[in-house]
């Protein structure tokens, strides 16, 4: 059984996936400016603003959120959940708050993210199975402290693992710190 997911969109998303058995295919910097180019042009189509992310070889981190509105994290209140699958019966939506319109949710975001990228690499270099794993791990950043630890983790993860210096960089890393900065007011 899996878990269901309840989207709380006007906060951040800290998001990893991983590929198959560990493999270590974003070593290639052909594959991470594919992943990159995807990344965005994803966010683009699904209406996420990608904050930051972080290729590492084996699995990847995303920090993304909906491009409008977004409330900076030390504006918590508790919204009204929605559920995240119609397993239960019918699902009507809540109404958009503050009058922003619904766009994608993060799970929409990831399955582009990966399925083009799926489709990409099956036609550039004839890989006809999945490199990447189905599933992906989720979290709400809800709190500045909990964005700080995010922004920070994804920032050194790198040097953690004491990769190369290509690691700190384009395609593989990416900071928009401008509106990392917005999130915090």
């Amino acid at each position: 059984m899996t878990q269901r997911r309840i989207y709380l969109d006007q906060y951040p998303y800290f998001v990893t996936f991983r590929t198959r058995v560990d493999l270590k295919i974003f070593e290639d910097g052909e594959y991470a400016e594919m992943l990159s180019r995807i990344i965005f042009n994803a966010g683009r189509l699904k209406r996420f603003n990608i904050l930051a992310y972080q290729i590492m070889p084996d699995h990847v981190h995303v920090l993304t959120c909906q491009q409008t509105p977004i409330i900076g994290a030390g504006d918590i209140h508790i919204p009204r959940a929605r559920a995240s699958a119609s397993a239960i019966g019918k699902v009507y939506p809540i109404a958009p708050r503050d009058g922003c319109a619904r766009g994608k949710n993060v799970s929409e975001l990831i399955h582009g993210i990966k399925s083009y990228f799926a489709t990409e690499i099956r036609q550039k270099f004839g890989i006809n199975y999945s490199v990447l794993q189905p599933r992906f791990y989720s979290r709400t950043v809800n709190t500045d402290a909990y964005l700080y630890t995010v922004v920070e983790y994804i920032r050194f993860n790198p040097i953690k693992a004491r990769l190369p210096k290509k690691y700190h960089h384009m395609p593989y890393q990416l900071m928009d710190t401008k509106l990392i900065k917005l999130l915090f007011y």
